[in-house]
């Protein structure tokens, strides 16, 4: 071999070794360049990127390239979007750096030209952008959380609202914090939107904030903004509601009787309350005696009620305390009924009905059967008389009495009448005439006796004997205290008797 041809070929392989670490590679490692071998044109296996900057920073374009014999290099740059190229001096690498690029340099473009024996090539086009730094807005709050005081176990709600002047997209997340800040809380799981009700079933304080972030991938700088809104403190008291008033005297039955008297009933309670609340009452009629769903009385709303006795009858009522509180936080009033009541209202009993007479010598007894109405009020006895004398009997179940001892031969008006609460009713009459009686000696005195208040006239000084059953009752004004002979009478009486009905 010739030395030039040694010198060649080491000159040759030189050449490679250091085109290949500049990115460039003109033959395949380890074979050294030959005359023999066919040039091969250059092949961008990289090609340069666009680059997006701020002012004042590097920008750094690069290929790689494959051919042979090694290709010359030359970066060009187009400023007026590609219709003109110029060559860069000195930047004939296969990396081309600008250092500190300006806004001027923005929407230039870079290629680079490979050229050898066996031809030209160019790159593709890179863009250079060079802006100034945008990061995302930071949210602007427009509306912050408020304080609030609430009573355990109910319901607040917070809300915040924001705005950005960008077009990114809002996200919240709520904290809370057991201190008056916006930062160091801790994240509510789940609260991540523009409003948020917390938790209140503990009475105690505790604040709560939101984070709103803003977040901006089309910016050149920080994507994402946040900012804290003021803490908004939650007061969680317990419920206190009104207290039920208590009744300490409840009203009592009451029974009214029409009589020509007329007396007027009332009901009456006394009621108190062991907080500041005020008392007010309401009275009520009940058709069932339930102390509930009754007919409020108009008008009839303090501690006493007079109720109407115009009519017989049972009528029950009962009244509702009502302790009204402003200054609880739960419910303001609370309420007491009392147990219904009877105003019982009634009149004197009926005419007894059915009137029978029995005559037995100098004995009539009268029978009869108790009234149809007893007036509202129980039957508590008869008055029976002979119109000399007035008796009051029982009401023990037997309606007959038996005027004895009277005087023979002489017809008697027999009356009765019904006796209730009320007193005594209307009478019935039934007349009858004992047997004639005859005498077979003189009678002789023997004692004197009294026996009740009666009228002077009514007797004038005729013998009487008189058996009473019962109460005496009085005849009434103008009676004097008569003194009678008891007299031992031998007689022969017939031995008959006699029955009439009325």
């Amino acid at each position: 071999m010739k030395r030039g041809r040694i010198r060649k070929m080491v000159v040759a392989a030189t050449l490679a070794l250091s085109l290949s670490i500049g990115g460039i590679t003109a033959v395949a490692a380890g074979y050294p360049p030959s005359d023999d071998i066919t040039p091969v044109i250059p092949v961008f296996t990289t090609q340069p990127q666009h680059q997006a900057v701020i002012p004042g920073q590097d920008v750094v374009f690069s290929v790689a390239i494959s051919g042979y014999p090694a290709p010359a290099l030359q970066w060009q740059v187009s400023i007026d979007g590609g219709i003109t190229w110029i060559n860069i001096d000195g930047q004939t690498g296969s990396i081309l750096r600008l250092l500190s690029v300006n806004l001027t340099q923005s929407g230039n473009l870079y290629r680079l030209v490979a050229a050898n024996s066996a031809g030209e090539v160019v790159s593709g086009t890179a863009n250079l952008v060079v802006s100034t730094l945008t990061n995302a807005a930071v949210p602007n709050i427009t509306t912050q959380p408020q304080n609030s005081t609430v009573t355990t176990n109910n319901t607040v709600t917070l809300s915040v609202t924001a705005e950005i002047s960008d077009r990114g997209t809002l996200t919240y997340q709520w904290f809370q914090n057991t201190s008056n800040r916006n930062s160091g809380g801790t994240a509510v799981q789940g609260a991540t939107g523009r409003t948020f009700t917390p938790p209140t079933a503990q009475n105690g304080i505790m604040y709560y904030y939101a984070v709103i972030t803003n977040t901006n991938n089309n910016v050149n700088g920080t994507a994402t903004a946040s900012t804290a809104s003021n803490a908004a403190r939650i007061t969680v008291n317990p419920l206190v509601n009104a207290l039920k008033p208590e009744i300490l005297v409840a009203p009592e039955n009451i029974e009214v009787a029409i009589t020509a008297r007329r007396i007027q009933a009332e009901l009456s309670v006394t009621a108190r309350t062991s907080d500041s609340g005020i008392l007010s009452f309401q009275w009520y009629t009940s058709e069932t005696g339930s102390n509930t769903g009754g007919t409020p009385i108009r008008g009839a709303t303090g501690r006493f009620f007079t109720p109407p006795t115009d009519e017989v009858g049972i009528t029950y009522y009962y009244v509702v305390v009502t302790n009204t509180n402003n200054d609880v936080n739960g419910r303001i009033t609370a309420t007491n009924s009392s147990q219904a009541v009877t105003v019982n209202v009634f009149t004197t009993p009926g005419t007894p009905e059915n009137l029978e007479t029995a005559v037995d010598g100098s004995n009539i007894t009268l029978r009869w059967e108790a009234p149809a109405e007893n007036g509202g009020s129980e039957i508590i006895g008869y008055q029976v008389s002979d119109n000399i004398v007035t008796i009051r009997i029982d009401a023990n179940g037997e309606y007959e009495h038996t005027f004895e001892n009277l005087f023979p031969g002489r017809e008697y008006t027999l009356k009765v009448r019904a006796v209730n609460a009320a007193g005594a009713g209307e009478e019935a009459a039934a007349s009858a005439t004992t047997e004639e009686a005859e005498i077979e000696e003189e009678a002789d005195e023997e004692e004197y006796a009294i026996y009740d208040y009666l009228t002077s006239d009514d007797y004038n000084n005729f013998p009487f004997f008189w058996i009473g059953l019962g109460t005496l009752a009085p005849l009434g004004a103008g009676t004097g205290l008569i003194i009678r002979k008891k007299l031992k009478n031998k007689k022969s009486r017939k031995n008959n008797s006699r029955t009439s009905k009325i």
